[in-house]
């Protein structure tokens, strides 16, 4: 007997206005082709039992292209080449997909025929829709992950080091200086070695590098790529403002006075994290990232978090707060015009937007034990045997946010989750009375049509790439003083004004202005 799929409404209870939806012979096989990104060390995709069991509740083999490093490089080079895979899971931008649209299926009939899932999640949270609309259409589905906070960066300090010199925790950068010192002087981790780094971060980029600590200024990007910054609903962008060169005099002093690592401007977050993390004792005393326990891994005991700190009584101190809808991570699922079966496909993504696998996405499949489906019908997600933090092992066995799922509040009511991921959470309260006003960071919804991203392509691409040389520059040899109105002129040259205006236009049209 064939075996039918008939997604009628069992589901009828939860999407009242959905009453009917065709039924799809899945009596054979069908192959997928998915290209995916993930980090280095995460398992293959197609040994993740999230993905093998949604594959067999609608019969599909799929056929994985799986990226662990170039992935800029390689989707160049695939998407000028229009091989595309049937279903690209992450790692397409709106620009991707709005100067490609014809290459995309438009998903609205076949989410509302094949997709009871993810009609839900329109339904119960009409921005995940917005995310994925083109147009007329909707050519991508969001990742929506639950135990996500609000500021995707943290200051933390080492205690334990603190004590040990009888130091006070600093609250201004003049402050901080002196604990720096203090810690590369004073054999803080006891070996006997002068080998303490009094602050690192991660390579110069966003979200996580030191230039989050420009709110001591009062002024904080948007943690976007390119540093938007919105004050009373005026664009700007961070290397235009005083604030950026300040800040930029700070870092300069400290890492002539040998505070900073060498390295700070080719180690990559990994890299940063193992200097932080790993090793016989601790060795940094200072850094920005997103958590503690994310960036000193055994060490965490020894680390508090702390409030950002002042650049002087004249400035409202600040901290830069998740962009708009930072928890529904938009295009993590477009399937190309390339697929022969596309009515399958949309079942098989339907699977992906199921309570069962929001909880496996993130945090691993439940064959791994680090996620349960209890016999109640709530959830558990557990502490890893294999690793010391749930941080570490899920970057290993599944794709986080290089992955889609839909975690609900409804499913977020049946997941109980360790202090690991809960104690983030907390940690954002002593950030919130510095963020600035929602209006004040930059929404993901935003789109810009092809035109004006054909304007932008090569602006961003030539200023981010001129302010990085010059970041590393002064905070090396020195010179943004001199340098300052110079540099200024250049990024006008560049093209600052047309990326400003057409930044500014989106961002009044999104608000209605």
């Amino acid at each position: 007997m064939k075996k039918i799929i008939s997604l009628l409404l069992t589901l009828a209870l939860l999407l009242p206005c959905f009453a009917a939806i065709a039924e799809v012979d899945i009596s054979e096989p069908v192959t997928l082709t998915i290209m995916c990104r993930s980090n280095v060390q995460t398992i293959d995709a197609a040994e993740m039992g999230m993905f093998k069991e949604a594959a067999k509740a609608v019969n599909v083999n799929l056929e994985w292209t799986q990226v662990r490093s170039g992935w800029d490089e390689k989707k160049a080079v695939l998407l000028a080449s229009n091989e595309y895979p049937d279903i690209f899971l992450t790692g397409l931008s709106a620009e991707d997909i709005t100067i490609n649209l014809p290459a995309f299926v438009d998903m609205t009939d076949l989410i509302n025929e094949y997709a009871p899932n993810v009609v839900r999640m329109f339904e119960e949270v009409p921005d995940a829709k917005v995310s994925g609309t083109y147009g007329d259409g909707i050519y991508s589905l969001p990742n929506i992950v639950g135990y996500r906070p609000r500021t995707y960066c943290t200051l933390s300090i080492n205690k334990v080091w603190l004590d040990k010199l009888g130091l006070e925790v600093p609250t201004t950068l003049d402050e901080l200086e002196q604990v720096l010192v203090a810690f590369r002087d004073g054999d803080p981790n006891g070996n006997g070695i002068k080998d303490e780094i009094g602050i690192d971060w991660p390579a110069v980029g966003a979200c996580h590098d030191t230039y989050e600590l420009t709110g001591a200024f009062g002024v904080v990007d948007c943690q976007d790529t390119y540093r938007t910054v919105i004050q009373d609903g005026k664009i700007s962008f961070l290397y235009e403002n005083e604030a950026y060169l300040k800040l930029t005099q700070y870092l300069h002093r400290w890492y002539q006075m040998g505070l900073v690592t060498p390295e700070v401007f080719t180690n990559d977050y990994a890299a940063s994290n193992a200097l932080c993390g790993q090793g016989e004792i601790a060795r940094v005393g200072v850094t920005t990232g997103y958590s503690a326990q994310n960036r000193f891994g055994a060490f965490e005991s020894q680390y508090i978090h702390i409030p950002p700190l002042s650049g002087g009584e004249e400035y409202k101190t600040m901290w830069p707060f998740m962009i708009a809808n930072r928890t529904i991570a938009s295009n993590a699922v477009v399937m190309s015009q390339s697929c022969e079966n596309k009515e399958r496909a949309m079942m098989f993504i339907n699977e992906l937007y199921s309570d069962d696998f929001a909880v496996q996405s993130y945090f691993g499949s439940f064959d791994t034990g680090l996620t349960t489906k209890n016999e109640d019908g709530t959830y558990s997600i557990n502490m890893p045997t294999d690793y010391a933090s749930i941080e570490e092992s899920k970057w290993v066995y599944s794709l986080v946010d290089y992955g889609c799922g839909y975690f609900s509040e409804r499913v977020e009511k049946l997941t109980t989750a360790p202090a690991e991921l809960t104690g983030r959470i907390d940690v954002d309260n002593i950030y919130v009375p510095y963020m600035p006003q929602q209006s004040d960071i930059w929404p993901t919804l935003i789109k810009f049509s092809e035109e004006e991203l054909e304007e932008l392509t090569y602006i961003r691409s030539d200023i981010f790439s001129y302010v990085n040389q010059k970041s590393a520059e002064w905070i090396v040899n020195g010179g943004v003083e001199e340098e300052w109105d110079e540099f200024q002129d250049y990024l006008k040259n560049l093209g600052i004004d047309t990326m400003r205006e057409i930044y500014q236009n989106a961002y009044n049209n999104y608000h209605g202005i």
